[in-house]
């Protein structure tokens, strides 16, 4: 399926200010110690970041210590925050490169083209963070939408971030998404997670809507959302590899 990047991250991102704009001290469930106008600054960094490897094809992680990022502001983060979306966006649709060689946290990926996917994740993500945070309705995540951010888990945080905290123990998981096509079965090999597509019985089976199965890979919903078959423990075991 084609996406239009670009869009979502204009859309969700929107969604996000409007939610943190209700109250810019509003503590955010899913990262404890933050408030709203923290996860502002952050997200507001991380699009300022990915506009600064798109324009410069950098190939340095963008950071304040070396100067290629800005210092959210004191006063007026909602504002600023607005404005890095708004350049984030332009930048998206101004690409016309996906192959150029650019920094990305993942080694299998340091292509400019990784990079409007996962905006397109990372905010949708935070825009439910803002949402939960301020007590308004949580959005749905659009079925589809869910299931390339899970693939997006599973190819891309897990064998670069995740690996090293498989148990070990060869118990699998299998998650099957109940709205749309959608299946996985993972594996917990020793230092490795594998993960394969496809229906297949595992130790364990967490089904649900892709939106909310998305979620709770990242940390925002409990398992008791969902219905779990088998060993629960071993579907907890899933969290903690994905949830970074």
């Amino acid at each position: 399926m084609t996406f239009d990047w670009a869009g979502i991250v204009e859309r969700e991102g929107a969604a996000l200010a409007d939610a943190a704009g209700v109250d810019l001290t509003a503590p955010v469930p899913a990262a404890p110690g933050w408030d709203t106008t923290e996860l502002l600054g952050h997200v507001g960094l991380v699009h300022a970041r990915t506009s600064v490897i798109l324009r410069t094809g950098t190939l340095e992680r963008p950071s304040r210590k070396n100067g290629m990022l800005p210092e959210p502001p004191e006063h007026g983060i909602l504002g600023w925050y607005r404005a890095t979306l708004a350049e984030l966006v332009a930048d998206l649709r101004a690409l016309d490169d996906p192959d150029r060689p650019v920094y990305s946290f993942s080694p299998d990926h340091q292509r400019a083209g990784f990079w409007p996917r996962r905006m397109a994740q990372e905010t949708t993500v935070h825009r439910v963070d803002a949402e939960q945070a301020v007590g308004r309705p949580v959005g749905p995540i659009e079925a589809e939408l869910a299931v390339d951010g899970i693939d997006e888990v599973f190819s891309v945080f897990v064998p670069t971030l995740g690996a090293d905290r498989s148990p070990g123990d060869r118990r699998t998981v299998h998650l099957h998404a109940t709205d749309t096509q959608g299946e996985w079965l993972i594996r917990f090999d020793q230092g490795d997670v594998i993960v394969e597509t496809g229906h297949a019985k595992g130790d364990a089976a967490v089904g649900g809507p892709a939106g909310e199965l998305l979620l709770w890979l990242c940390g925002r919903l409990p398992l008791d959302r969902f219905e779990v078959f088998g060993a629960r423990d071993a579907a907890g075991a899933l969290r903690e590899v994905t949830t970074f």
